[in-house]
């Protein structure tokens, strides 16, 4: 009896200690598993990347600039009458017109009423000039030189060179009534688009004012502002694409200013937009245009290799040894197509993660896929 309480005394301090050993021996796996995880965890490849290599390609070279888009020549048509009231128009801002197209009348009654006073004018110089020039004749052809005395007969001729010279008033006068009967009627001097209307109805504007605008033969140009040093590059005929939102429009340069702004120090390059008004654009626009400079070899890698933070560009090479990451600071121009070009940074053979990017960190450790 004693025995059997002694024996069972001892296997419930064994089954005690076993339990205790059962759980001291769990507790020290559990740490060793969290500090191996974090050991572990730098060791473990975040991410999956594929690899760029970076080459040197033949890619177009442009010059990208911003401009205006104004009309190639803007007319101003104007009045050429004085004291006369606008009787009817007929067109309005937008109406396209051809050349000699009416745009307007004026009050014609006045006007005509001078012109036939001029003519009846005329009419009487006329007569009055054929009268003189008779007696003038008739002094000529008297042969008798005691006949008429000379002062009458200088008096004969001068009355004959009088009257011509009022015929040549009188008609000078109906030419003038002429035209501003003609000047009622105002015309397009060339085909385009109207661009703006001053002129209003039952006004009486004075000689000169302006009346409407017109862009000749609705033809537009994008005039863009250069760097004294940019301009050089820059030749007439050159090859210039304008850009207007998704629009892409073809233009050849074709002037370039003399002179240079001394206080902004840029010059202007004129730029034919052929079909530009067409297209729906306007006269005033702030675009966006590219000169084509022609081809040069650069540096290059694909621009989904590049990310852009705080200011500045990098990309990502690889350390084949540790298999991480690193970042470096790049100095690059424009994109052209899919690649962009590396003015500092990186060399020819030099390899870069190829996407993915965003999610790179320096240092981070990666898996190369082909």
């Amino acid at each position: 009896m004693k025995m059997s309480t002694v024996s069972k005394k001892y296997q419930a301090a064994l089954l005690a200690l076993t339990v205790l050993l059962s759980a001291c021996s769990s507790g020290t796996g559990e740490a060793e598993t969290g500090a191996g995880s974090e050991t572990e965890v730098p060791g473990k490849a975040s991410l999956s990347v594929e690899l760029a290599a970076v080459e040197e390609k033949v890619i177009p070279l442009k010059m990208s600039v911003n401009g205006s888009l104004a009309a190639w020549q803007e007319a101003i048509i104007a009045s050429q009458l004085n004291g006369v009231r606008i009787d009817s128009l007929r067109v309005e801002v937008g109406d396209k017109v051809k050349k000699g197209q009416t745009l307007a009348v004026f009050d014609q009654q006045t006007v005509n009423a001078d012109v036939a006073q001029a003519r009846a004018g005329v009419a009487e110089a006329q007569a009055l000039f054929d009268q003189a020039k008779l007696n003038a004749d008739m002094i000529r052809n008297i042969t008798d030189q005691g006949a008429v005395s000379a002062q009458e007969r200088n008096q004969i001729l001068a009355a004959e060179k009088s009257a011509q010279a009022r015929l040549l008033s009188a008609k000078a006068l109906q030419t003038q009534q002429e035209i501003r009967l003609r000047n009622t009627t105002v015309t397009a001097l060339d085909d385009g688009v109207i661009s703006a209307r001053t002129a209003t109805l039952g006004a009486v504007p004075a000689p000169g004012q302006e009346l409407f605008r017109l862009v000749r033969q609705q033809r537009l140009e994008w005039q863009a502002e250069v760097t004294d040093s940019e301009l050089a590059r820059i030749t007439d005929g050159m090859a210039v694409t304008v850009f207007n939102n998704d629009q892409a429009l073809k233009g050849k340069v074709r002037t370039i200013s003399p002179v240079i702004n001394a206080q902004s120090r840029t010059g202007m390059v004129y730029v034919d937009v052929p079909g530009a008004y067409a297209k729906g654009l306007k006269p005033g626009m702030y675009l966006r245009g590219e000169f084509d400079l022609g081809e040069q070899t650069a540096t290059v890698i694909p621009q989904t290799a590049v990310i852009e933070r705080d200011g500045f560009t990098y990309a990502f090479t690889l350390d084949e040894a540790s298999s991480k990451v690193q970042r470096i600071k790049l100095r690059v121009n424009k994109a052209q197509g899919e690649f962009i070009e590396v003015l500092e940074g990186l060399k020819p053979g030099d390899k870069v993660v190829k996407g993915g990017v965003a999610f790179l960190a320096h240092g981070d450790l990666v898996k190369v896929v082909q």
